[in-house]
């Protein structure tokens, strides 16, 4: 009696219109690392950030995802997910996938702030839990040289203001197309390009048993503003093939190559650049619950800039993960970054800034690392997800 009279008081302080949504998720994942970092090796010593200890929160998030049954076979789908920060204090917004939109035999049709393809493959081919944190291979994904210091490439930051079609799946293969527009509001009577921002993404993909490949490609006509080098009125382009396969043991090899390519970049003396990425990596489970993981990228010479081969880095993680659970990992990663001169490549999620002295001509320092200087890191943490 005690039990159905509190379930009927509960039941009173939820609105009518609450019971109406046939399915809502809330879903998410709270992960923490203990980390440090350093970046030595600047060719501007004062650029230099010497060993600390940090907490990053990789990518901790919230989310809340829905469907509507509309018959047919038609549903309304929705999401609003959102970045969490438990290393430092400050309110959290929606600034992950956040949409609306229809499913149903023609595939899927969605709106509002999406990952793109690009973004996707990088993603689905990285061997660390959740695919984030100073392991990850983020740091060597579209940057053209270091992006000054940038967090993530263009093609690695989800698309705004975007529309976005998934076909149906056929033997495991599908497409995914992507519009992102430019909102670019400005009056016939300023200058600038009104296209700036407007973006173009294809991608094909396959996941099917043990196997899974994917080829994406993308086009951005990018304001000096956005996270790439490059002018207004400028074109960036970037070519994405990348593939795994899992064993029956639950072992995995990847590998991965990128082009991206942008037009007249005013911090190359307005050439055209062009840049090539290419990475391997394994995973070896060494028990049921746990697994040992490798990854090594490469981004070659910097063609069309002065200097070409002083842009080049390297890249390698080494790691070890424990599974608790089917929700919660131990995880351990040592991971470090080689530039060569003139490069700039830095961690995506857990950026090392904060430099100090004047940057080098011709390369930009964007709150990041020196050009030249080394990132380094070993964490230790937890990922749960519920």
């Amino acid at each position: 009696m005690q039990k159905k009279l509190i379930a009927l008081a509960v039941a009173g302080l939820v609105s009518g219109a609450a019971f109406a949504q046939t399915n809502v998720t809330i879903y998410g994942a709270a992960d923490a690392t203990l980390e440090l970092v350093q970046a030595k090796g600047a060719e501007i010593s004062a650029q230099n950030v010497d060993r600390f200890s940090r907490v990053n929160s990789n990518s901790s998030i919230l989310g809340f995802r829905g469907s509507e049954d509309l018959g047919g076979g038609l549903k309304a789908i929705f999401q609003f997910e959102t970045g969490i920060t438990h290393d430092q204090s400050g309110a959290s917004t929606f600034g992950r996938d956040t949409f609306v939109g229809l499913q149903g035999g023609f595939g899927q049709i969605k709106a509002g702030l999406i990952t793109g393809p690009a973004r996707s493959l990088g993603a689905a081919v990285d061997l660390t839990v959740g695919a984030t944190g100073i392991g990850a291979n983020t740091p060597m994904l579209g940057k053209l040289g270091g992006n000054a210091g940038a967090a993530f490439s263009y093609w690695d930051t989800r698309r705004s203001n975007a529309v976005q079609y998934v076909t149906p799946k056929f033997g495991g293969f599908e497409v995914r197309a992507m519009y992102g527009a430019g909102e670019n509001q400005k009056a016939d009577s300023v200058a600038g390009n009104r296209d700036a921002g407007r973006t173009y993404e294809l991608g094909g993909f396959y996941n099917n048993g043990p196997w899974y490949a994917g080829l994406t490609y993308g086009q951005v006509k990018p304001e000096s503003t956005q996270l790439i080098l490059a002018p207004t009125g400028t074109k960036q382009t970037n070519i994405r093939l990348a593939g795994a396969y899992t064993f029956q043991a639950g072992h995995k090899i990847t590998a991965l190559f990128e082009q991206t390519k942008a037009d007249d970049v005013a911090a190359y003396g307005n050439e055209d650049v062009k840049s090539y990425t290419y990475g391997i990596g394994g995973k070896f489970k060494v028990s049921q619950p746990g697994a040992i993981i490798a990854q090594v990228y490469q981004v070659g010479k910097l063609k069309g800039a002065v200097e070409a081969n002083d842009y080049k880095a390297n890249f390698i993680t080494i790691g070890y993960e424990h599974a608790l659970s089917k929700r919660t990992v131990l995880k351990a990663y040592y991971s470090r970054i080689d530039n060569k001169e003139l490069a700039q490549y830095n961690y995506g999620i857990g950026n090392i800034g904060g430099t100090a002295g004047a940057a080098p001509t011709g390369t930009g320092l964007a709150g990041g690392i020196g050009a030249g200087s080394n990132p380094t890191g070993f964490a230790v943490g937890i990922r749960h997800s519920f």
